[in-house]
């Protein structure tokens, strides 16, 4: 009934009836009291959502799903994504007659590109990696590039920076669902991995910063995130779509560019930019790039984990690329 991949083991619990009646409590069933379960109340016009979590997972995140039809296997809606540690959602857009929710975990993060990988380092760029796939980018043709360990990909040579400027300054191609100073030297931390997958049937190639830590050599945060290209000369030679995947942003700045703790404090260095550019003129910036805390898990109003661009998973973020330019 649920794709197993995509849901924790929690039970349901149907609400039937207008939500009109005044603190009425309902309580989902659970096969174990180390899982997570719900507690339903319906007040007045609102139905409040109390999310019982052990304490093995008190920094969990999780997603609501509603359903208004269990005979329909595809059913189920993402509602919306509690914050790590969040325990309480209110929901106003419910169902006039019967509604079923569920906890879960949708995870925008691909699996299979992991052919490759950088060693635990800090700054270190990789060899010229091949996409196997041809695209045009701002009129430009490319099959080859260098994957960076902070969160960017370049066209033409490889990029060491650690603090993020605007795209535009870096004189070269450049793809970053999130530049800024990955360390991934801690024993804690994983390391970046890419290589090419198929998604949807399309040739792709893929890189991800998943769970890696910041510098000096920390992983007391961690950030995943991740970048997928898309072959789409199905459509025109050249054309591709472009993915920008989040599950955990923890952290924003290294040491070495104005961050403490892992959040940035200025005056020097800079936020993370998330973006794309021809490194000259041409440049797309999510809003956010360049702002503090405006891209963390603890900002559950811009926090990119909350949010998504052409398409319903939460944390993806998908652009397309027809005749070399970006549609709008």
């Amino acid at each position: 009934m649920i794709h197993p991949r995509k849901f924790l083991a929690v039970g349901l619990t149907a609400i039937v009836g207008f939500p009109g009646t005044t603190s009425q409590s309902l309580c989902a069933q659970t096969s174990s009291t180390n899982g997570p379960w719900l507690q339903i109340t319906l007040t007045n016009e609102a139905i409040v959502l109390a999310i019982n979590d052990p304490t093995t997972n008190a920094s969990g995140i999780h997603d609501v799903f509603l359903s208004t039809d269990l005979t329909q296997t595809d059913g189920w809606t993402w509602l919306a994504r509690c914050a790590p540690g969040q325990t309480n959602l209110v929901v106003t857009n419910c169902p006039p007659d019967q509604g079923f929710f569920q906890l879960g975990t949708d995870n925008a993060i691909r699996p299979g590109f992991t052919n490759y990988s950088l060693p635990p380092e800090d700054d270190d760029p990789s060899s010229n990696a091949t996409m196997s796939l041809n695209l045009n980018f701002y009129g430009t043709w490319y099959t080859n590039v260098w994957v960076n360990e902070n969160g960017n990909v370049t066209f033409g040579n490889p990029w060491a920076a650690y603090t993020p400027t605007p795209l535009t300054q870096v004189g070269m191609g450049i793809i970053a669902p999130y530049w800024a100073d990955v360390d991934s030297r801690n024993s804690a931390s994983e390391v970046v991995t890419y290589g090419t997958n198929l998604v949807n049937g399309q040739v792709a190639f893929g890189v991800d910063w998943v769970n890696v830590g910041y510098f000096d050599t920390h992983a007391d945060k961690l950030l995943s995130c991740q970048l997928v290209i898309i072959d789409r000369s199905d459509i025109a030679p050249g054309d591709f779509d472009m993915e920008f995947n989040y599950y955990k942003v923890q952290w924003e700045a290294g040491d070495a560019s104005g961050g403490a703790d892992g959040y940035w404090q200025g005056p020097g260095g800079s936020p993370p930019y998330v973006g794309f550019s021809d490194g000259v003129t041409n440049e797309f910036d999510l809003p956010g790039s360049g702002m503090e805390g405006a891209f963390l898990d603890t900002n559950t109003l811009t926090g990119l984990i909350y949010n998504s661009l052409n398409s319903s998973v939460p944390g993806r973020y998908i652009f397309d690329f027809r005749d070399g330019a970006p549609s709008p």
